[in-house]
């Protein structure tokens, strides 16, 4: 090889090394110095009180069971719930006889609005009742409204006024896809204003004489779902 080519070859050598870095002494090699600033963020939800968290959906019922009749909210979330209570005579039923029992529904304190549904309605199991009779339970109409007070769930509160929610005649196993709005409270710490229901329950005039003296227990479960 002749003396120009490796003369050229080692200058463009040294060029190299020296736009890589600084070299100092023997083998040591000192790069130019990085700056770095960073950015962090957290979430927050839109308040500005924290971060992202969840809501709450939570419904009530009261079946009038309080002392002297008074309103007793309570959260009954299994089986078998809260008691409805049938008007006199509920269990001495004749054939063509209709009994009502009044309830309320509502969102609890803190809860958002909610739309619940009758969502079943099924024979309980003999711990209600041990005489909790199949045939008569199977022989049972009702009709439930919505919008009727405890004070007009009687034959002519009930004709005159509220919302139908399972039609007039239907068995006990029938169900309802109206929706039921339970508003929510003014604030955390006030729960929503009681909507009203109104059950009616019918023994047919078809009703077989091999009924008499039996007794059954129905349930029916209210529900209300959000999210996927």
């Amino acid at each position: 090889m002749d003396q120009p080519t490796t003369r050229s070859f080692r200058s463009r050598k040294v060029r190299a090394i020296l736009a890589g870095g600084l070299v100092l002494g023997v083998g040591a090699v000192f790069t130019l110095a990085a700056w770095t600033d960073n950015e962090w963020v957290f979430g927050q939800n839109d308040n500005g009180t924290g971060g992202p968290g969840t809501a709450v959906y939570h419904m009530e019922q009261n079946t009038w069971t309080g002392t002297a009749g008074a309103a007793a909210w309570s959260d009954q979330g299994a089986k078998n719930g809260g008691a409805l209570t049938f008007t006199v005579n509920a269990d001495k039923l004749l054939p063509g006889s209709t009994v009502y029992a009044p309830m309320q529904l509502r969102s609890a304190a803190g809860s958002q609005a909610l739309t619940a549904t009758l969502a079943e309605g099924v024979q309980a199991t003999p711990v209600v009742d041990p005489t909790n009779n199949s045939a008569l339970y199977g022989a049972l109409t009702y009709s439930l409204k919505s919008g009727v007070t405890k004070a007009q769930c009687n034959a002519a509160g009930f004709a005159g006024g509220g919302t139908v929610l399972v039609a007039a005649g239907q068995p006990l196993t029938a169900t309802s896809a109206t929706p039921i709005s339970l508003p929510a409270g003014a604030d955390s710490s006030t729960a929503g204003t009681g909507v009203d229901l109104c059950f009616a329950l019918t023994l047919p005039t078809t009703a077989d004489s091999s009924l008499q003296g039996k007794a059954t227990t129905p349930l029916w479960r209210f529900t209300s779902t959000v999210g996927s």
